[in-house]
């Protein structure tokens, strides 16, 4: 499609509609609020590009450059020129004043340069730090007091208030006017005058609106505000004016143009430190993540009223866990963007692993770890908040409505990509990060940017994304978009899965490496871990022991187990240890009546009676090797188990039960969404077909504005017989010229059509109706008047 021609523009409507295809297809990629949904035409495109929401967000998204000329074009008055910016700025603007025409935010050659209505509202009334123009500051006094200060200036005296305050502005703004001005004045005024010039540009004084004269003014504030460099902004309140402010600061509104990001520290990491570290980190990352879901499958936690979960619980569970509450809630946040966990949204709601979490469970590490490292990445979400309290004083809880915020995804992005631009092993320090975010986007996060950058990192790290302080290869790979490449980095990086372990006398079984998954869940219902690293110890003791044979192992299978997964073959120790447990494991049974307890020996039973410490199960016999119990079977196991039986539940037929915990699964659920309030940016198909769109709708427009244009001139048409209708409509016909017709429609309205007639026969007409280029018939009798054109 053809560039348009180039003019001078007189609005930004005019300026996007003058744009080529590509300008406004960069337009609709630097802001893409403006494609969601499509305007209709670069009309409705320039509305809504001056709205203040979509403003907001693109003076967000600037970098301190181009946001310190936006600023200078607040100062300056609009329109103005290239020049004029680069000159009160302190350096060339070309490349920043593209920019901002780009982003639509300023139109207009560079001699008349525009900056839109909303950049300076948004920019508000002290864009820099400097106060409100002259004529703004001033115009609050009356048109003698104005005289009087004109008077006191040396200046021609008029009581013309908008004259007046021209002159002023002219006189005051002028820096060689000031100085001398500022030689002759009293002790404490440029003291004070430098307090204001920098900003903030407004300072407290008493009864500031009182009336005063260069003559009568005894001290510094008095001084200033007989000489107009001072202006009363309310009774107590007064604000230097702006072109005073830009004089004491030579002509410049920042103190020097800021064009280049600071340059952070880089600390270099040796690469495989960054590599092992990573890994190890997303490897146990994945662990906590599945014992999460199993911890909370068996013990869910309950769904807090305002959603979340309570402080309590989330207490016992960093407890099971063996981490500090803070990890524990990225733990319970990573699993429910990840769609592991969700509420069960029941009567009474708790928090429980989701259908999906057992097949991701099957995975391997390095897919487990990109479920869960890919919607961390896209998440608005910050773990770090659990704990604060919010404006009402309320605490936040993990997994809360309110701990989304929409920077965060654009500060954890900018913090990766900083890192990645740091090279391989470059780690940056968070003071570091922050300072370069805050140069990228000064206008984004505000006073939770340290904190956003911070948490982060911590994030990362805890994800195995960064490692010893630096971006980690499957970690870059997954920033560029590349998760097959991301997994393939971590699987790399992990150490091969093994299948043995070395069981010992000591009753330990040492995994030289990480176990393959299902070995490692069979291991664990017969120990417990006792500790983790680059080994894994599991100890045995009769309590594992017991809980194998409570979910059904027999000893051979666990026996024939260890042996199976055993380098060096079961210890003696360790098979007395399961065999003796397995020999005592259900002597003693427990059974629901109220509830019982039954053994083949009654001397055990008979022990059991004369036990204090099962006092509180009212025990009483039945039989000689069975006893009543007034308490649940439960109870009576717990308690038995702890004098040192090892009972066993029981079904009514006396068949032994098996105790499994109990697996609880919500019903599937939707991973929860990023909230940033920004739609996504459109692909490069789309931008080319919102083009057209707009084009089309420019054209159609156009064409509606000369059909009115035609309408507009339409001769009045006095009423005539059909026959004298036909012979007019013949001669337009014959000579192709057209014919402003007046013809009654089906609803009896008499409407004006302009036609090119095509054929009249046979009491109609064939016509091109130029309304709509669509070509319709018209009955004669209808027709009510005719006026055929000039060629």
């Amino acid at each position: 499609m053809a560039t348009p021609a180039r003019s001078t523009p007189r609005s930004l409507a005019e300026d996007l509609r003058a744009r080529g295809d590509g300008e406004l297809e960069a337009l609709l990629a630097a802001r893409p609020d403006l494609a969601s949904p499509l305007p209709g035409s670069t009309t409705a495109l320039a509305t809504r590009a001056t709205t203040r929401a979509s403003v907001q967000r693109a003076l967000d998204a600037l970098d301190t450059p181009a946001l310190q000329v936006a600023e200078v074009l607040a100062v300056l008055p609009s329109p103005t020129s290239a020049t004029a910016v680069a000159r009160t700025w302190g350096a060339r603007a070309n490349g920043v004043l593209a920019q901002l025409r780009e982003r639509a935010l300023l139109w207009g050659p560079d001699r008349r340069l525009h900056l839109v209505h909303a950049v300076r509202d948004l920019l508000g009334p002290h864009p820099a730090g400097l106060g409100p123009p002259l004529a703004d500051a001033l115009g609050r006094r009356s048109p003698q007091r104005l005289a009087e200060l004109l008077e006191d200036l040396g200046l021609p005296v008029t009581h013309d208030p908008e004259a007046a305050l021209g002159r002023l502005a002219a006189h005051l703004g002028d820096a060689a006017v000031l100085e001398p001005l500022l030689g002759d004045a009293p002790e404490g005024v440029r003291a004070l005058l430098e307090k204001l010039t920098w900003g903030p540009p407004t300072g407290s004084v008493e009864r500031a609106d009182r009336q005063v004269r260069a003559a009568g003014a005894t001290g510094p504030v008095d001084w200033l505000l007989a000489h107009g460099l001072l202006a009363v902004s309310g009774p107590g309140t007064v604000v230097l004016p702006r072109e005073v402010g830009l004089a004491l600061r030579g002509g410049r509104v920042h103190r020097s143009p800021d064009r280049e990001p600071p340059a952070p520290r880089v600390q270099q990491r040796r690469p495989e430190q960054v590599t092992a570290a990573a890994a190890e980190a997303a490897a146990e990352a994945c662990r906590l993540v599945e014992e999460l879901g199993l911890l909370w499958g068996s013990a869910p936690p309950p769904v807090l009223r305002a959603g979340g979960v309570g402080v309590r619980e989330l207490r016992r569970t960093a407890a099971a866990l063996e981490v500090d509450e803070a990890t524990a809630a990225l733990v319970a946040e990573v699993a429910h963007l990840a769609g592991l966990v969700a509420d069960d949204a029941e009567v009474e709601p708790r928090w429980l692993p989701t259908p999906a979490f057992d097949a991701w469970r099957e995975e391997d590490v390095p897919t487990r770890w990109l479920d869960l490292a890919r919607p961390w990445l896209g998440s608005t979400r910050v773990p770090a908040l659990v704990g604060t309290r919010d404006v009402k004083d309320a605490l936040r809880n993990a997994l809360g409505p309110d701990l989304d915020r929409g920077a965060a995804l654009a500060v954890r992005r900018s913090v990766l990509a900083q890192l990645a631009a740091a090279g391989e092993g470059g780690a940056v320090a968070a003071d570091d990060l922050a300072a370069r975010l805050r140069w990228d986007a000064p206008r984004r996060a505000g006073r939770l940017r340290e904190e956003l950058v911070r948490s982060a990192l911590r994030d990362a790290g805890w994800l195995g994304v960064v490692g010893a302080g630096a971006l980690a290869p499957a970690g870059r790979a997954l920033l560029d978009g590349d998760e097959d490449a991301a997994a393939a980095a971590l699987a790399l990086a992990l150490p091969a899965p093994v299948t043995e372990v070395l069981l010992q006398a000591d009753l330990t079984a040492v995994a030289p490496g990480p176990l393959e998954s299902h070995l490692a869940q069979r291991l664990a219902a017969l120990a417990r871990v006792e500790s983790r690293g680059g080994a894994t110890v599991y100890r045995f003791d009769a309590a594992t022991v017991r809980h194998g044979l409570d979910e059904g192992l027999t000893a051979d299978d666990a026996l024939r187990f260890l042996a199976d997964v055993s380098a060096t073959g079961v210890p003696q120790p360790l098979e007395y240890l399961v065999r003796d447990v397995a020999r005592r494991h259900g002597r003693v049974r427990v059974g629901r009546a109220g509830s019982y307890v039954r053994a083949e020996d009654p001397a055990v039973l008979a022990e059991l009676l004369t036990d204090r410490r099962c006092a509180r199960l009212g025990l009483r016999p039945l039989a000689p090797t069975v006893l009543a119990a007034q308490a649940e079977p439960e109870e009576v196991l717990a308690a038995l188990r702890a004098v040192g039986l090892a009972p066993a539940a029981e079904g009514p037929g006396g068949e032994l039960l098996v105790h499994r915990p109990p697996v609880l699964r919500s019903g599937p659920r939707t991973p929860p969404r990023p909230v940033t309030g920004e739609p996504p940016p459109p692909s490069p198909a789309l931008l080319t077909a919102a083009v057209r769109s707009l084009r089309t709708g420019d054209e159609d427009a156009e064409a509606g504005q000369r059909r009115r244009a035609e309408h507009a001139d339409a001769p009045a048409l006095d009423h005539l017989d059909p026959s004298t209708s036909l012979v007019l409509l013949r001669q337009a016909a014959a000579e192709r010229r057209a014919a402003w017709i007046g013809y009654a429609d089906a609803d009896g309205a008499p409407r004006r059509h302009l036609v090119e007639p095509i054929e009249v026969a046979g009491g109609r007409i064939t016509a091109l109706d130029r309304a709509d280029g669509a070509v319709r018939t018209f009955s004669v009798h209808r027709v009510t008047g005719v006026a055929v054109r000039d060629a």
